[in-house]
């Protein structure tokens, strides 16, 4: 996809999510925690571990959907980036409100001296990330926010489940992707999962 392209698409999505009044994004946001959850317990019953981001501004506020995971007693792990080499590392969390601090662009990013997530001695576990973005389509290919954080992580990590909650108005009928755009599994809404 062209570049200015992109860009344009982003500033668009990123101005509807914005526009939604707190009521629809409260109700919506529930919406899709509640999808999540129903996928989880029907498709991946056996996955513990959870690679989850931080909800920014306007994206779903999943913050609900991970406390009820570590009531269950999964294992929950958030990113801190590293701006410089774009890259992210995530690290173990047991508590949604203490364990955090704001970092890179201002994101919540969980504290110093927590465990690191190890990939390799993970394979074997059901691991599941829980993928931000800004447009999807319906080939589950997605548009993040530019700088390649997450299709760098996840381009040698084959085995973990990429789902994408977002709203219905960040989903396109295609997106033209680049070699380098990582797909995702499933992305789930309000109103519909695709794949």
């Amino acid at each position: 996809m062209e570049r200015n392209q992109s860009k344009e698409l982003r500033l668009i999505h990123k101005k509807l999510r914005d526009n939604m009044s707190a009521e629809e994004h409260a109700l919506k946001s529930a919406d899709i925690s509640r999808n999540v959850l129903a996928l989880l317990e029907s498709d991946f019953k056996g996955a513990n571990i959870f690679l989850c981001f931080y909800p920014f501004g306007s994206e779903v506020a999943l913050l609900p959907l991970y406390e009820h995971l570590l009531e269950l007693g999964k294992s929950l792990y958030f990113p801190v980036s590293d701006i410089k080499e774009h890259t992210l590392t995530f690290y173990k969390i047991s508590h949604i409100r203490n364990d955090f601090h704001k970092g890179a662009y201002d994101i919540m990013e969980p504290n110093n001296g927590l465990a690191p997530f190890d990939y390799e001695n993970s394979k074997s576990e059901n691991v599941i990330c829980i993928t931000p973005g800004l447009v999807f389509d319906k080939n589950l290919n997605r548009l993040g926010y530019g700088a390649g954080f997450y299709d760098r992580f996840l381009c040698d990590k084959p085995g973990i489940v990429k789902i994408a909650p977002c709203f219905t108005n960040q989903i396109l009928d295609n997106i033209k992707a680049m070699p380098h755009d990582i797909r995702m599994d499933v992305v789930v809404t309000e109103d519909y999962q695709i794949g």
